[in-house]
């Protein structure tokens, strides 16, 4: 029998073995290849949205710097109340909603300019070409426009802001890490504008946030030092001119100077994230209060980064339970920043604390764009009406048509209605020919120390009972 069959068969075999062994060869190679370049993307991009992350994008901006063709400008952007998303939607939510946010700046931004993500829903942007302030600032309410639609979820929607701070380099520029510190300093600028839009860093604004910083520190001490203290300012009934409650007001003893108002003081808290920690405070203070009056109802305003953190209505219900007082006693002052976005989770925060008796009412009534609007949706139980409209009343007939128009408005909802900032008695008393139902402000009681609610009670009742005797006389 020949031997050449098998011969063959053991070179073909041979071959079949030789080009597998190259196959997986070339395929290990290509995998390793592939493994390299995914290692390469995982270290210099964002996992959830592929964009360049910050290592990256510093390297870009470097390049630029240093090609020094056109102008180099870096915008820091920061979507506000993001967390919040988080915790009532969900992550896989908050990552959607992310991917949105980068689709839409994305889509502001020029072939030559470069996104980031530096981390939860803060972006940052390398904007070329753009040497003059107005070109930076035009591409910033580009931004802005385009992040004002609400998003959809699911079946919900959400509003978010945008703040953005812009740094431009000048001449050959500082370093990349400088530049987005700048941009990210004038960002925070921009947080506290009350109007929307860019803020471009210039070197005061260092300054200026080295020293809200020094207040927000020594502002934790005094808190932690038992330096700061609530003061009460009555409200009465405009009709028998009895103290019907009161609203409590924090003050910061001690310190000079405008850091000491509240005024500039609690915006700086809300800032810094302090706020929560002076509004536990201050609601277990308020709450404390009335187990010692016992009958005064007291109102305690919450800002609305407190009024949103997940629990709020828990801590206001164990502060009740821990000093054993009546909640129809206490009152939730809330502004329309609280509703402005995230309307879903306001209204459950609501009905649980007037589930449990807590009365929540609106305050400055009448500053915001949206105020009907709101009174639609939520169930308040009083709303106060803002002192600029009280210091029209005697400007002419409009001022007291518009004020007639909201205590109307108001008692249709079956809201008790606050006028405060009365400073006149016949301020007091063209609101009580308009039916309002309580005042408050200088012309009826300065804000004092807790002592002095109680005595104000009684020698304001004094007073009224004097007045009766002398009108039956």
């Amino acid at each position: 029998m020949s031997l050449l069959p098998g011969i063959l068969i053991a070179n073909v075999a041979m071959a079949l073995l030789a080009a597998v062994l190259m196959w997986r060869a070339c395929r290990q190679d290509e995998d390793l290849r592939h493994a390299r370049r995914r290692s390469d993307d995982l270290a210099t991009r964002d996992p959830l949205t592929g964009l360049p992350n910050r290592g990256a994008f510093q390297a870009r901006v470097a390049n630029a710097l240093s090609a020094g063709d056109g102008g180099v400008a870096i915008l820091v952007m920061d979507v506000e109340e993001f967390k919040l998303v988080n915790d009532t939607h969900g992550h896989d939510a908050g990552d959607d909603l992310i991917r949105a946010m980068t689709d839409r700046i994305s889509s502001c931004l020029g072939t030559e300019d470069v996104l980031t993500r530096l981390g939860g829903a803060e972006f940052a942007a390398l904007v070329v070409g753009a040497p003059e302030v107005e070109d930076v600032t035009a591409k910033a309410r580009e931004i802005d426009r385009a992040m004002t639609s609400p998003f959809g979820l699911g079946a919900s929607f959400v509003q978010m802001n945008i703040d953005i701070g812009a740094a431009i380099a000048e001449g050959s520029g500082p370093e990349p890490v400088e530049l987005l510190r700048r941009a990210d300093v004038a960002m925070y600028v921009a947080k506290r504008a009350e109007t929307a839009g860019c803020e471009v860093y210039s070197p005061g604004m260092d300054e200026s946030l080295q020293l809200r910083r020094t207040i927000s520190a020594e502002l934790d001490a005094a808190l932690s030092d038992n330096k700061l203290k609530l003061v009460y300012q009555p409200l009465v009934c405009a009709r028998t001119g009895k103290v019907m409650s009161a609203e409590a007001l924090m003050r910061w003893p001690g310190k000079e100077g405008l850091a000491g108002s509240p005024g500039v003081f609690i915006p700086i808290a809300e800032e810094t994230g302090l706020i929560t920690k002076l509004g536990e405070w201050a609601l277990d203070q308020a709450v404390l209060e009335i187990k010692r009056q016992k009958t005064i109802p007291i109102a305690v305003n919450v800002s609305p980064l407190q009024f949103r953190v997940e629990g709020f209505a828990d801590s206001v219900e164990a502060a009740v339970r821990r000093h054993g007082v009546d909640p129809r006693l206490l009152k939730i002052e809330i502004t329309e920043g609280v509703l402005i976005s995230h309307t879903e989770q306001a209204q459950l925060t609501m009905g649980r604390l007037r589930e449990m008796g807590v009365q929540v009412l609106l305050d400055d009534f009448g500053t915001g764009y949206s105020s009907l609007s709101y009174l639609q949706k939520f169930e308040f139980d009083g709303l106060k009406i803002d002192r600029a409209f009280i210091h029209a009343l005697e400007d002419g007939k409009n001022g007291q048509r518009l004020l007639q128009s909201i205590i109307a408005l108001g008692h249709s909802l079956n809201m008790e209605v606050i006028a405060e900032g009365v400073e006149t008695e016949s301020q007091a008393a063209m609101l009580q020919l308009l039916r309002c139902d309580l005042l408050q402000g200088y012309a009826l009681g300065r804000p004092d120390h807790a002592d002095r609610l109680h005595v104000a009670v009684q020698e304001r009742q004094q007073r009224l009972n004097a007045q009766r005797r002398a009108e039956s006389a």
